[in-house]
């Protein structure tokens, strides 16, 4: 049935990932992705901040490889998640101009995107978070949308 691509953002990984396992065995592949922007750190820094978890100083130069080191950090976390329930995902880390972007450029036909839907509560366009409400609002193919 194509490709499940569980988008990670570092935050509450592991239940996204055991929300997605009972779907992985209706897709012909699994790939994990995290996403960052080309915005010098807006959306790991935003996960740092809005999560509990301290911002580390970014140097005055080479920002994108901070965020390159982090968003591989994310996605090897989760494989090793995946692995433990014996399945082998394929890991990408996706640059864009933010992440929202970056995961609608990467889905093709035949993709199915598997996202949290973020903190926030209630129902409606401002209950999911900034990134999720991008890829609901401009991706091409079908999303499973999870709050974690």
């Amino acid at each position: 049935m194509g490709i499940l691509a569980i988008c990670l953002d570092g935050v509450a990984d592991d239940e996204l990932i055991a929300a997605a396992l009972p779907w992985t065995v209706r897709f012909d592949s699994v790939e994990l992705w995290c996403a960052y922007g080309e915005l010098v750190g807006r959306e790991l820094r935003h996960v740092r901040e809005h999560h509990g978890r301290s911002p580390e100083p970014h140097p005055p130069h080479g920002h994108d490889d901070v965020d390159q080191e982090q968003a591989e950090a994310v996605v090897a976390r989760g494989a090793a998640l995946m692995r433990r329930a014996h399945i082998e995902p394929r890991v990408r880390t996706l640059r864009g101009r933010d992440a929202g972007h970056a995961i609608v450029a990467a889905s093709e036909p035949g993709t199915t995107l598997f996202l949290a839907a973020g903190h926030r509560g209630g129902v409606g366009p401002h209950s999911v978070g900034h990134v999720a409400r991008f890829v609901i609002d401009h991706a091409g193919g079908p999303i499973i949308l999870v709050r974690v």
